[in-house]
């Protein structure tokens, strides 16, 4: 799962960089091309943007499913053993607490 979601994070970066330098083009070449070649950029780029951003649709519902996932299967874990999650958050509020509390010491 993390390295299709990493794969997915590569391939959405690497189609964000090209839609950026296809704007950088179009805006370059506004000036200088005829309008029938500002329309084919203008038409690229918009394609471009529509895929990034159902890839980006995409890799969204991949971290929202690995987070349930995620949520579950602690849930799980604190109904099989819930003694080792009240322990886990005692020693973490009390860790919590000692690190909170150390510059607060009487004089």
């Amino acid at each position: 799962m993390s390295k299709d979601f990493e794969a997915q994070k590569q391939a959405l970066m690497k189609e964000v960089r090209s839609v950026l330098a296809e704007v950088e083009s179009l805006y370059e070449s506004s000036a200088e091309a005829g309008s029938e070649q500002a329309k084919a950029l203008k038409d690229k780029v918009q394609d471009q943007l529509a895929k990034a951003k159902s890839q980006l649709h995409d890799l969204e519902h991949t971290v929202v499913d690995k987070a349930k996932q995620t949520a579950a299967r602690t849930d799980e874990l604190v109904h099989e053993q819930p003694y080792y999650a009240m322990g886990a958050a005692a020693v973490a509020g009390l860790v919590l607490g000692l690190l909170l509390g150390g510059g607060c010491r009487r004089r």
